[in-house]
Formats: C-alpha cells, structure tokens, sequence
C-alpha cells in the first residue's frame, strides 16, 4: 500500500469519521485513499472555515477533529482556524499538503515552510518524511493533541512521501488512568473552604473537558458555594441553580462583579488564565487562592495560588464532596440583582435592542440547544444577556476572538448534535466574512438559524473609537440585500421589523430545521452599557 494508505488506515483507527477541507494537487493521493475508507469529507468554501468547523467540533467534544489544506496558500488559509484552536484549548489535527523533496530546496511555486509557520500556533508541527514513519506520527500527532491543555497539532504530509510503498498498521490507543485522591491529601482542602466565609467558585473550560460538570454541581449544592463561569465554561451549573451566578468574564462590567470582589476565597477549578484575566477578578477583600485542574495552574501576576490541587478533576471534586460541610449563603443579593438584569423590559424604538433579541432567541431555544457567537457587540451581550442551562450551548470565543466563526461553527455544532436545534448569532461583518458557508450547509442538508445583528458597521469599535477620541473611521459599510443573499445559496431569507414578528420567524424556522438567515436590524445605542 502507498504511505497514504497508511495516514488514512491510522485516522480511521483514531475514530476520525469525516475530515473538513478543500484538496489540492499535492494531497491528490490522500484523496484517493479517502476515497473507499469510510470517511466523509467535508468541502468547505475555505480553509479557515473547514478549521473553524473541526475545531468548534473539537472543542464541544473534546476529541480530535480533522481539517485538510493542501500547501502554500492553502494552509496559509488554515492558520486563523488553527490559532483559534490553540487559544480554544481545542484538539484540532491540521493536515496539510507540501512539495515534495526536489521542489523545497530551493523553493519553487507555492512552496513555503509550513512547519515553522505552523509551530507558534499548535502544540507541535510534524512533518512525515518518510513513508515508515506514518504510524507513529499520526498516533503521536492525536495524543499530544489530547494530553492537557488540550490543543492543535499541525500534520504536514509531503507528496513525494504519500506515493510511496509501505506496511505497518495504526498504533493502538492507550488510555490514561488518572490517580485518584484520598481523603487524608485533601483534607487540608476541606479546611480551607470551611475556615472561609465568602467562598466562590470560578468554573473554567477544564470542567467541561475533563467530564467533571456532574461532580463540580454536586460539590457546589453539598458545600453551598456560588460559581461563576468563564465564557469557555458556560453552564457547567445552570442559570436555575441556586448557586448559579451564570457567565463572568467582561471585566469591570461584569453583571456580579460585586462577588469576585466580596470573596475571601477563590475557588479555580477547570479554569485557564486566557479564560479571564486575573487582574478583573482578583480585586476588593484580601483573598485566598485555591487551584484545582488537570495542569498546573500556569503564572500570572495577578494570581499566586495559596494551593494548587493537580489531578483527575472530577475525582477531586467527589473526595472534597464527600468532606462537605454547607456554608451559609452569602451571594443571594448578588444572583437576585443579575436576574433583574437579565428579566428587566426594555422598549424598541425603531430598531430591536440586543436584550429583546436575546429573550427572543432565550424563549425559543431548548436548554440543550446551541448557540455559536461570532465577534462582535453581540458577544458581550450573549455573554451578559443569555442564561446558559448546560455546558457547551452557549459557544463563546475568549480566545482568539476571530470574526468569521459562527456560520461555519453552527455547521460543525449541528453535524456533532444534529438532534438540537443550532443557532449562529453574528454581526453584519462577521457574518460577510464567511458567509460563503451557507452554500456548503446546504449541500450537506444542515439546518440552523443565522441571526444577523445588523447595523452596517462595527459597532463596538466605532463605540471604543468615540469613547477614546470623540469619533470614528473605517467603521461603517454597506450591507447587501441578506434576504436575497440567502435564498441565492437555497437557504430562507427573512427580514424582521419587530421582536414579535423575530419570535414567529425565528420559532417557525427553527421548529422546521431550517436552513435560514434572518435579518435584525439592530439598536446597538445603548452599547455604552457593555463596558460600565
């Protein structure tokens, strides 16, 4: 068999069952052995798409996910996809194409090293450069992709080296057992959280990944200790906990700023310094620090951990379960003045206000269904607005922070839970950076809904601009007509004048699975209140 037999043979051993891309000449051989292996590909109508496909898969599943480029200018295209992937702690394996032997040196058309470019922004950047080393890098491409923190990893498959003949099969996963605490080690823990009397929890994405949200819940409820979740951790506890202060993260503006600031101690748990900056939450009384992950908590300025506790997470979380002692309730005010903010009326004129949008689409979304945000205004107002029920359906980015990701995002959201309904919330200009999309959504049969907040321009950094020099440039635009742009890729177009018409719209289409986009002409006048 030819080398890229053997790739394909190890993928499908990895439990790959579909690979987003767009081919090129030079992984014309994978192709083919794609061809009769039981893996679907996916053609997207761009690579960073296909990225942002894998890697929203990725991080919601927490199990590799497969793009393809061929070189040059292909994988060049990848690499915004890749990046967010890296900041997302999402195990994204990047395949790509590249010259072989007698075309890299000197370099001839297209040819660049894609490996070096590839290195800042994954975990590790292999290339195969021989037809017997297929095996091992492919396994060692999807467990360095897993281990924790969790991340992409760049595969660079050279076509000389694919035509090649070889033997050999996958190299078998082995599967990690995590040593499990007792309770004389995390005795000392339990004393702490007992000697405090303002505890709080900050949830992190490390809840989600390591399969810990059961067992961070019972911990909260047994102990009686209020959590706030990062952007990446939305919903481990859900809005309708007692113990729920929803999703933190907006620095100074945050809706329960007033409990990270109350607290004498925080609790980590799961939690990433690219998650929330430190210096935000780490403020008012004199407070303690407790960590608790799968790594060490990293370094930051302004968080020193009194104690870190590195280990199987959800193991932990049950040991210090068990050793709970309830606390007397301390946030109530607090999570009252947040629901008050969330239920408050306010009133359209002329154009939906974002809070209305966000009821809207609240009332008409399950709790298990998803909600993938682009970049924008939008996003603070998701990330203050919309109560999260369960982990991974609200799908923030607090990374990277890309424009361009929630189209192709709801397409991987709804080919990893095509059972929920998938909603892709962007702003106008994030929504013309990849629309292009849609059309692959529909080859594909792939239904969500597209919520296009909709007031031609940048918003919230025309906002920051006028905040900062009294006016603005390089803002605005012209939209096209969105209503005929979507029926032009055969998905419904609608354009809506009202939060009650939006409500109709939005639960018709959302009740039939529809492929569509609708249209809001949005009233972002009172964004100032996203940064007070």
């Amino acid at each position: 068999m030819r080398a890229s037999d053997l790739v394909v043979k190890c993928l499908v051993a990895e439990g790959v069952d579909h690979i987003f891309g767009i081919p090129g000449e030079e992984n014309i051989d994978l192709m083919e052995s794609l061809n009769d292996s039981g893996i679907e590909f996916i053609l997207t109508r761009h690579e960073q798409s296909a990225a942002f496909m894998a890697g929203i898969q990725a991080r919601m599943s927490f199990k590799p996910r497969v793009c393809l480029s061929t070189l040059g200018p292909g994988a060049t295209n990848l690499v915004t996809g890749v990046a967010d992937a890296y900041l997302s702690n999402s195990p994204l394996i990047a395949i790509t194409g590249q010259a072989g032997a007698d075309r890299c040196s000197p370099p001839q058309k297209q040819v660049i090293d894609v490996q070096a470019m590839m290195r800042p922004i994954t975990k590790e950047s292999i290339t195969i450069r021989a037809p017997n080393k297929v095996s091992i890098a492919v396994r060692r491409a999807f467990d360095v992709a897993m281990h924790e923190r969790p991340g992409p990893v760049h595969l660079e498959l050279p076509e000389d080296v694919m035509k090649m003949a070889t033997e050999g099969d996958a190299i078998p996963y082995c599967e990690p057992e995590h040593v499990r605490p007792d309770k004389r080690s995390m005795s000392e823990i339990a004393e702490m959280i007992m000697e405090s009397s303002k505890p709080l929890v900050i949830a992190g994405q490390g809840v989600i990944r390591s399969n810990a949200v059961k067992q961070l819940r019972e911990f909260c409820t047994r102990w009686n200790i209020p959590v706030v979740h990062t952007w990446f951790g939305a919903g481990s506890v859900p809005y309708d906990d007692r113990n729920s202060l929803n999703t933190t993260g907006v620095r100074a503006s945050d809706n329960v700023r007033e409990a990270y600031q109350k607290a004498d101690l925080i609790i980590m748990v799961g939690f990433d310094v690219i998650e929330f900056a430190p210096q935000y939450w780490n403020i008012g009384e004199r407070k303690e620090m407790l960590y608790i992950g799968e790594c060490p908590a990293g370094q930051s300025e302004h968080m020193t951990p009194d104690v870190q506790v590195v280990g199987g997470l959800k193991y932990v979380l049950q040991v210090l379960t068990d050793m709970g002692s309830m606390k007397e309730p301390w946030a109530e005010d607090i999570r009252a003045r947040m629901h008050a903010i969330l239920e408050m009326d306010v009133t359209d004129v002329g154009r939906i206000k974002p809070q209305n949008v966000l009821k809207v689409l609240r009332k008409r979304m399950g709790k298990q269904d998803i909600v993938v945000s682009d970049v924008g205004a939008h996003l603070i107002w998701l990330a203050k607005h919309y109560p999260v029920y369960k982990e991974n359906t609200l799908i923030l980015d607090n990374g990277l922070i890309s424009m361009g990701v929630a189209v192709p995002g709801a397409i991987g959201a709804k080919m990893q839970y095509p059972d929920r309904r998938v909603a892709a919330v962007c702003g106008d200009g994030g929504f013309m950076m990849t629309m292009a999309e849609l059309a692959t959504a529909k080859e594909r049969g792939v239904g969500f809904v597209t919520l296009i907040f909709n007031d031609g321009g940048y918003g919230l950094i025309k906002m920051k601009m006028e905040a900062a020099y009294g006016r603005s440039t390089g803002c605005e635009f012209t939209n096209p007509d969105f209503v005929a742009l979507a029926r032009s890729f055969g998905a419904e177009g609608y354009r809506v004048s009202g939060k009650d018409e939006l409500e109709s719209v939005l639960g018709d289409c959302l009740g039939r699975d529809a492929l569509a986009v609708i249209d809001v002409p949005i009233d972002y006048g009172e964004n100032g209140a996203l940064t007070r």
